[in-house]
């Protein structure tokens, strides 16, 4: 009899929750990260975030200039549809304001 190798579907369902967990606090603080480090040391941050399993993109762009308004405009027709994430919208997600020194 042969011996049946594991698949993604064999994973017990809260394995695949944690994973997702994971991977969505990960994404977030690095999307903190960069957003502070914008506003700390006044620079144009963009950050993109691709998950390969879903295709999912998700964009940072703390930026005043619109220097990296070109990147989602070329991702436009890129399916599934990108995610635009502002620094101004992890500022209101948190309910707090990042100060600068």
């Amino acid at each position: 009899m042969a011996a049946i190798k594991p698949t993604r579907s064999n994973y017990p369902s809260s394995k695949r929750k944690l994973m997702r967990q994971k991977q969505c606090r990960r994404k977030t603080s690095l999307m903190k990260k960069a957003c502070e480090y914008s506003k700390m040391c006044d620079a144009d941050v963009c950050v993109g975030i691709r998950f390969r399993e879903t295709g999912q993109v998700h964009i940072l762009s703390a930026d005043a200039s619109g220097f990296w308004a070109f990147l989602t405009s070329q991702l436009g027709s890129y399916y599934p549809t990108p995610r635009l994430i502002t620094d101004r919208d992890l500022e209101t997600k948190e309910g707090t304001t990042v100060t600068t020194a």
